[in-house]
Parts: structure tokens; C-alpha cells; sequence
């Protein structure tokens, strides 16, 4: 029944004649765990170990952990499970044993870059158009104030056409890139 900690053992002795006593006690001195191993570690439902790398799917800001130590007197904090971003973000889980030793367990989350081409914001001398609008300018406008937006703030937007207008038809083009560098769509 010895707990970790101090615990008193105390040996009585009864004299021959029945009656006398005495108490000698000794404490007795059980080292705390040293144990900082974990019995289960998961992110999102799959087991994990240390030093692995899991690929995420693109805009994923946050994953689940579970964690359970196997020593019950020891505690653990998990960082780095939140505020993910796009690219590679480290995930550490650090175990406090009983005796106050540490170990951290670190995972690899590889957030895949997005491939979102939409915009928040599409605007020709401040008003909203869309895709495939027309707008009309006074004579001798040779250039327009555009503003272009990305829903995704990884992706890069290219004005062209915005200047060096001339009367008649001419073509702007919002060119968006996911930040993924392969996906495009393009606005006019």
C-alpha cells in the first residue's frame, strides 16, 4: 500500500509480559515516476507518434488531439493544435512526469496550400462589377482605378489592362493564382 511520497512504517513491539510497547517507525520514501510515455496520442482520430508528418487538406486551421499519458500522475500540455496556416506547422505535446521530468512529442502538420480563385473584392473606379460586365467611361479616360480582392490572402492577383486605355473596347484582366502557384482564373 506504499504511495509514491513519504510513507511512515512503524514496527510495535509487546514486551514478554504482555503489556509493555514500543513504537519504532521509519519513514519510508517512495521516489516519484520518472514515466513521460504516452499510452495514446491521436490527431484527428489516427494514431500519431513522434516525428511524424500528416498532410492536411488546404484552409485547415485547427486539428483534435488526444492525448492520455501512461502514468496517471503525469500531466501534459498540447501546443500548436490551433492558428494553422498554410505550409508546415509544428504540433508538440510535452509530458511533465511525476517527478517533474519533461518530454515533448512532436508531429508535423503539413497544411496543403489552397487553391481558391475567387474574390472578395472586384471594383472599377469604385464600383462593384462581376465577371463579364461592361462598363462605360467618359471620353478620354485612358486609365481606371481597380481594386481586386483575393478570398484567400496566399493568393496573388495581377491587374492588367487597367491603363493606356483608348476609345472603344478594351479588355481588363484580373488574373488570380491560388496560393497553390498552379491554380489561375481569370476576370474580365
Amino acid at each position: 500500500g506504499l504511495v509514491a511520497g513519504e510513507n511512515t512504517l512503524t514496527v510495535t513491539v509487546t514486551a514478554a509480559d504482555g503489556t509493555t510497547t514500543q513504537d519504532y517507525m521509519v519513514t519510508l520514501n517512495v521516489l516519484l515516476s520518472a514515466d513521460t510515455s504516452l499510452a495514446t496520442f491521436q490527431v484527428n482520430g489516427n494514431d500519431v507518434q513522434d516525428g511524424d508528418s500528416i498532410d492536411l487538406d488546404p484552409y485547415t486551421t485547427s486539428v483534435d488531439v488526444v492525448v492520455e499519458t501512461t502514468d496517471a500522475n503525469a500531466s501534459f500540455e498540447v501546443s500548436g493544435d490551433t492558428g494553422l496556416v498554410a505550409g508546415e506547422n509544428t504540433l508538440t505535446v510535452t509530458v511533465t512526469a511525476a517527478n517533474g521530468d519533461t518530454q515533448d512529442y512532436m508531429v508535423t502538420l503539413n497544411v496543403a496550400l489552397g487553391n481558391d480563385t475567387s474574390l472578395a473584392v472586384f471594383q472599377v473606379n469604385g464600383s462593384d462589377v462581376q465577371d463579364g460586365d461592361s462598363v462605360d467611361l467618359v471620353y478620354g479616360t485612358t486609365s481606371v482605378d481597380v481594386v481586386a480582392e483575393a478570398n484567400d490572402p496566399d493568393a496573388t492577383v495581377v491587374i492588367t489592362g487597367d491603363s493606356g486605355l483608348v476609345a472603344g473596347e478594351n479588355t481588363l484582366t484580373v488574373t488570380v493564382t491560388a496560393a497553390d502557384g498552379t491554380t489561375t482564373q481569370d476576370y474580365m
